[in-house]
């Protein structure tokens, strides 16, 4: 307390020293902030090394491997002198059109639609509805089924991309196509929707931008709001309002200047810091306020607030920090992200808060003194009236019957408990966007209509792919692969054994034919120039299906490639954006254990480092837990399912939790120290309504989240909102009974 109090007289004396700094940092950041960039490319996502990515790169580079935009025409009308069938003259040549345009980018690579069919039968477009239904009539059911819809009503282009993979790419990608779309003229009643991976992924990148700005500014109003409302003054409430600003603007110029993306993740940083990192500069005004009210000076107040708060406000801090650091042990890149973000932005706050509050706290009054002639002490609403008199009576209550309040505990968390056991997980990124955006309808039409357009790979490493022996082998498993459809969801396949089989009806024993058969493919689509890899392609409906559904195919096809018989020396593995959700699913998994328990761990280290008491420490973690465990109840109970943006969740709800009852924990011993009689009662009374005024802040930051457009920012506002109130309840009602427990027979401590 005597290095607080002397570091507490240094802040005070050399306020403008420590503030003309903060400003020039702030100058800085908003430099830094000029170089924020998104990111939505899964890649980015999965840890760099794993296996899955060596060979998902393996699969862009040697295969020159394409993205794909699927563009879905539909016939969505019935409206008078429209079209109502997509096989109209006019809308096959518009289609045509489209794709002579799309074929004129330099990173286009192919595009197949119903207008290929009829100029490789026709050699011309159809020039009558009747000839164009006799040409696909003609098809196979099979291959007329992937073209066009059974009532005829919708129709896809499939454009496959070569591009760079990267946001600025995607967007120029994405833009320049739908500029080709609105260019063709299109008959009446007919929609055009670009969809696929390139469609949705820049879906997400558009609302990753929209949802930081939004969100930012609607959780800075929430705040603004209640500081208001309970400082019933304007000046008043901008007072712990500026350190949060320094600390916000601060951290995300650093984003900027040390290269952190905004992603899924660190999108929710402006809002999720607005609303913890206002707690810090409150509990500094708040007791500052106090010790006017008690007669002091305002640098003597100052030094007060920073020196008895600094304690409870440094394990706050590192408490938080803690929970938050259990991250960098996940393998997932963007948690590392996250927590970097989340511990720099709550260091300045809290530094900010230190450092700036007692500043403005002392020119606000000078100015005030200077324009009325004196100064009063401002009476800050939760500091009286109702608010003062509940938490006062819950004192009173929690002082007489502790064990009552400890048995309402235990049914709460009986009724979450149940909730744990109903908890899932979905990392697949089309999952992240709206219901009801055009892209995500526009793709259930093409899994509805066409069976679906994902595709899985699986990479063959030999020493020659053209050996007899190993084409026969792929396609061996390519058929007992679509032989199980039913199964597995898949519709279509495609590799170099089909290209043999197309040639010559069947494989030959003479690798001469195999390797004249596949000259044209080289260094395309399905083999590396070196002829040291192919590609076995499946097409079907992987991902529009539930979580473990998609669960069982993935696991499918991991068995499949396990047993499979081929010759030795060959290698197989699995590929391809989907494979890469579900790895991405598998590790989400398996973090979410890691990152809570160390967390946790974590946490209660430092609890016990900085308060030495193993009793005290007990009530100061065990809220922590319960708001944890009544947390995931609360997700499972709603729906919500862990993803890769809430595998750290728990580990944060953790840090964050336990900082209630530390500060309840903080006066208690204060209190009795001072031999007060009735410290419990004290200790809710006084910090009962600073923790209040906190814990809305903070989770009116977290809710602001939810005006954000992408679900799994809603998800990740409301869990850690309601993990926020949780942990506050568990703080207000298992805390005090547990110190009155442990302490209740001793309570005026002194010396002792």
């Amino acid at each position: 307390m005597a290095v607080l109090r002397k570091v507490a007289k240094i802040i005070v004396k050399y306020r403008v020293a420590f503030a003309l700094i903060s400003i020039f940092m702030l100058v800085v950041s908003i430099y830094g902030i000029q170089n924020l960039r998104f990111e939505s490319d899964l890649r980015s996502m999965l840890p760099e090394g794993h296996p899955a990515i060596e060979d998902y790169n393996t699969f862009q580079n040697e295969f020159q491997s394409s993205d794909s935009a699927l563009i879905v025409v539909k016939v969505d009308s019935i409206e008078p002198r429209g079209v109502y069938d997509i096989r109209d003259p006019q809308v096959i040549q518009a289609i045509y059109e489209l794709e002579q345009r799309l074929r004129q980018r330099e990173y286009v690579t192919d595009t197949i639609s119903i207008a290929d069919v009829y100029m490789q039968v026709l050699g011309r477009l159809p020039e009558t509805e009747e000839e164009a239904k006799f040409v696909l009539n003609m098809l196979p059911a099979e291959t007329r089924s992937q073209l066009v819809s059974r009532d005829y009503t919708t129709t896809i282009i499939v454009v496959t991309v070569s591009r760079e993979k990267n946001s600025k790419t995607l967007t120029r990608v994405y833009k320049e196509i739908q500029a080709d779309i609105n260019d063709v003229k299109f008959p009446k009643n007919v929609e055009v929707v670009q969809t696929g991976n390139i469609g949705i992924t820049y879906r997400i990148l558009e609302l990753l931008q929209s949802d930081l700005n939004k969100t930012m500014a609607i959780s800075f109003v929430l705040v603004l709001g209640l500081l208001l409302y309970f400082y019933r003054s304007p000046v008043k409430a901008l007072i712990p309002l500026t350190p949060l600003v320094f600390g916000v603007t601060m951290t995300l110029g650093a984003m900027g200047l040390l290269g952190i993306p905004l992603d899924i993740a660190t999108t929710t940083i402006g809002a999720m810091l607005i609303g913890m990192g206002i707690d810090y500069g409150v509990h500094v005004t708040n007791r500052c306020y106090e010790e006017r009210k008690r007669g002091k000076s305002i640098e003597e107040a100052a030094e007060e607030a920073i020196a008895e708060t600094g304690k409870a406000l440094l394990g706050a801090a590192l408490t938080t920090v803690a929970g938050f650091a259990a991250m960098y042990l996940s393998s997932l890149p963007m948690l590392h992200n996250l927590a970097t973000t989340l511990i720099l932005g709550l260091g300045l706050a809290a530094l900010n808060a230190v450092v700036i509050t007692p500043a403005v706290i002392i020119l606000e009054e000078d100015v005030m003194k200077r324009l009325k002639g004196h100064y009063e002490v401002p009476e800050i609403r939760s500091h009286s009236g109702i608010l003062r008199e509940a938490f006062r009576s819950l004192g009173e209550g929690i002082r007489r019957r502790p064990f009552t309040f400890l048995g309402a505990v235990f049914l709460i968390t009986l009724v979450f408990g149940y909730g744990v056991t109903q908890v899932t997980t979905e990392v697949r990124l089309e999952k992240f966007v709206p219901k009801g955006m055009p892209e995500i309808e526009a793709l259930k039409d093409v899994r509805s209509d066409f069976g679906g357009q994902d595709e899985l790979y699986v990479l063959v490493k030999a020493d020659d792919v053209r050996d007899p022996t190993l084409v026969r082998s792929i396609y061996r498993f390519e058929n007992e692969i679509t032989a199980d459809s039913y199964y597995n969801n898949v519709f279509d396949s495609e590799s170099i054994a089909d290209i043999v089989v197309e040639k010559y009806g069947y494989i030959p024993n003479d690798e001469e034919k195999i390797r004249e058969a596949l000259k044209d493919y080289e260094g395309q689509n399905l083999v590396s120039p070196d002829y040291s890899m192919t590609l076995i392609k499946f097409t079907g409906d992987f991902g529009g299906v539930s979580i473990n559904d998609f669960r069982r195919i993935m696991s499918y096809f991991e068995d499949a490639i396990k047993t499979a018989d081929f010759p030795p020396g060959v290698s197989l593995s699995l590929t391809g954006d989907i494979y890469l959700n579900y790895v991405l699913d598998s590790l989400t998994n398996e973090e979410i254990n890691r990152i809570s328990a160390y967390g946790t761990i974590f946490v209660i280290l430092i609890v016990l480092i900085l308060f030495k008491r193993p009793k005290v420490s007990i009530a100061m973690i065990t809220p922590m837990f319960l708001g944890a465990l009544w947390t995931v109840g609360f997700m499972g109970l709603v729906g919500i399912p862990f993803t890769q943006t809430l595998a750290g969740v728990i580990s944060m709800i953790v840090g964050l939790g336990v900082d209630y009852g530390m500060h309840l924990s903080h006066r208690f011993l204060e209190e009795r120290e001072k031999g007060n009689p009735r410290p419990i009662v004290t200790s809710v009374e006084n910090v009962g309504p600073g923790i209040l005024v906190g814990a809305l802040t903070t989770a009116g930051g977290f809710l602001a989240l939810l005006a954000g457009e992408l679900p799994t920012i809603h998800d990740f506002g409301l869990t850690l909102a309601f993990g926020i109130f949780a942990s506050v309840l568990a703080s207000y009602l298992v805390t005090p009974a547990l110190l009155q427990i442990f302490y209740g027979k001793d309570p005026g401590g002194g010396s002792r």
